[in-house]
């Protein structure tokens, strides 16, 4: 699907542009203590003309002919691009918030948390994260390692989207 910068675009969000849109497609995971798994999901970046992308991210369990079914985890933030650098703020129901920073060029982004919030409910001991997201043959592809207060750095969820 062909895309186009909107003419509104905050000049800081230049190197995350081809991001903006809806995209789909399937997810998998790993994580110890777990069987893998895999899931559907969805990303939306939009661009409110401000000096930031606004993010939200819906996944979800899949039946037998990979159709959606049940929600799984959502989380929702804001990029903001600071020239050829990237930082991002995300929320996450499962009880934690996450400040990350990195770098974008040339359709690829890489991103390690800053900090990492967790509330005394949390549903785990997230200590820290690096991902990783690439426009790969007009797809977004994208990984996510996470460590835990019990797991050292280890990949944990990647996937493959289109736009749609």
């Amino acid at each position: 699907m062909a895309f186009e910068i909107p003419a509104n675009l905050d000049p800081s969000l230049m190197p995350l542009a081809w991001l903006i849109g809806h995209w789909e497609g399937r997810g998998h995971g790993s994580w110890p203590g777990a069987d893998d798994f895999e899931f559907g999901q969805q990303m939306d970046f939009h661009n409110n003309t401000g000096p930031y992308l606004h993010y939200i991210l819906q996944t979800f369990t899949l039946d037998d002919e990979g159709n959606p079914q049940a929600p799984l985890f959502t989380e929702t933030g804001y990029w903001r691009g600071t020239g050829s650098g990237v930082e991002l703020v995300i929320a996450n129901p499962g009880g934690w918030a996450e400040i990350w920073a990195g770098e974008a060029s040339g359709g690829k982004i890489e991103l390690t948390t800053d900090v990492v919030a967790r509330t005394t409910t949390a549903e785990l001991e997230y200590t820290g994260g690096h991902r990783l997201y690439g426009n790969v043959e007009s797809d977004l592809m994208w990984a996510f390692d996470r460590a835990s207060a019990d797991v050292e750095m280890q990949p944990y969820l990647w996937g493959r989207l289109k736009r749609v």
